[in-house]
């Protein structure tokens, strides 16, 4: 009996490290897909081309998500999630050295779409990884920990990958080729750490499922609506992870490109302290704090960049982030507990399919919507049309006969 207990507890403690192990492989990870940010600055002033390839570039780049995602939904009974993982930090280290070995318009667009790719892979089974671990560790703790974790290591990774480039390319040599070069060794040391996480699914002989995607088979409207609420929080993230740096140049007149990663990690990174830091924020009073902050710091962004005020942007920014996190943990702590085990990987993959559509929203659309209207005008329209799209799945979750509610 005592050895059988000896033997649970190292088990237990076994899948707390491995735990940890997938968080951090899961925000190097994102961290790759987003080292570019600051640096699509430098490759417009080389290459001379404008916004509309920085859309072309972002839009490959959801492609390859949305190819991954449909992989991993399609297959996700059938492989395990360590290799799956592995396969996803292997993609990420040959983009990085497609950036490397391929610096021209070619290589770049050809680097995206297979960290796409590798974001794609990676981000419904690592969130379902991390959900198995926690569970077989702390079999009588809160479950929803692991859903915070799987979040804010999306969002962190996000976050850290423009600083590092940013600050490589201010103060560093070679910046089109250095922050490549460390983030493959990230990488490449996250890879080999996975290898020591013990598997928490078995292989079956089951074939790849025609339907990648699943919706939840009652409470469809707040499945719907959670899906929604994770394409405008992707928006968000969209919005400083790509134009952030466009803004800063070409608007308000800053060429830092520290300061670009900089900003780009201040609201990225309030997004992810919207998982952690406002975990314990009761349902409604959390909802309601969504549906206050992000109208004022989209106001406040886009008073910033009428006004030519540093501050105000990057307030807006704090504010935007951090309430889009606290969105998205809402959206994502939804669909997890309308799901069933057998369903969660397809409706998680429907989660992020739709969320990382969103991402090239605010690239795509206001790139066009800029030669329109400018690029004040077509940031308060895309102001607008988030603050009533968020309305809308404000008025869903804040039913008072809604079950399932933002934890």
């Amino acid at each position: 009996m005592e050895h059988r207990v000896r033997l649970a507890i190292m088990a237990r403690t076994t899948h707390r490290v491995g735990f940890a192990l997938v968080a951090l492989a899961y925000a190097a990870a994102t961290a790759g897909g987003s080292v570019p940010t600051p640096l699509y600055v430098l490759y417009q002033r080389r290459d001379h081309f404008g916004t509309t390839m920085i859309s072309v570039v972002f839009a490959v780049y959801v492609i390859g998500v949305v190819a991954g995602l449909l992989v991993a939904g399609a297959h996700a009974e059938r492989i395990r999630r360590r290799p799956l993982l592995g396969a996803a930090l292997a993609l990420q280290i040959l983009a990085a050295a497609v950036f490397l070995a391929w610096p021209d318009l070619p290589g770049i667009l050809t680097g995206r779409v297979l960290s796409g790719l590798s974001i794609g892979l990676l981000s419904g089974p690592a969130t379902a990884y991390l959900i198995e671990l926690r569970r077989r560790a702390l079999p009588d703790g809160d479950p929803r920990q692991a859903e915070v974790v799987a979040t804010a290591a999306n969002l962190g990774g996000i976050a850290a990958g423009p600083l590092l480039s940013g600050v490589l390319a201010e103060w560093a040599p070679a910046p089109l080729r250095l922050p490549f070069v460390v983030i493959g060794a990230l990488l490449a040391l996250a890879a080999i750490l996975l290898a020591t996480v013990p598997e928490t699914t078995e292989t079956t002989a089951a074939r790849a499922n025609r339907r990648p995607l699943a919706t939840a088979p009652d409470q469809r409207h707040l499945f719907l609506a959670s899906c929604f609420g994770g394409l405008l929080a992707f928006a968000m993230f969209g919005l400083f992870s790509a134009l952030s740096p466009t803004f800063l140049s070409g608007t308000l007149g800053y060429h830092s490109h520290a300061l670009a990663g900089l900003v780009a990690f201040v609201g990225l990174g309030a997004a992810a302290f919207g998982q952690v830091g406002l975990r314990k924020l009761p349902p409604r009073p959390a909802m309601r704090t969504v549906v206050v902050a992000m109208p004022v710091g989209l106001a406040l962004i886009v008073g910033g960049v009428w006004a030519g005020s540093l501050g105000l942007f990057i307030l807006g920014g704090v504010l935007t982030g951090g309430a889009a996190g606290l969105l998205f943990r809402a959206c994502l702590t939804t669909v997890v507990q309308l799901s069933t085990p057998e369903r969660r990987a397809g409706m998680l993959a429907t989660l992020f399919v739709t969320g990382y559509s969103g991402l090239a929203i605010p690239v795509i659309g206001l790139g066009l919507a800029t030669q329109l209207a400018g690029t004040r005008g077509a940031l308060a329209g895309f102001a607008t049309l988030t603050l009533a799209g968020l309305a809308a799945v404000a008025a869903v979750r804040l039913r008072p006969e809604q079950r399932l509610e933002m934890s």
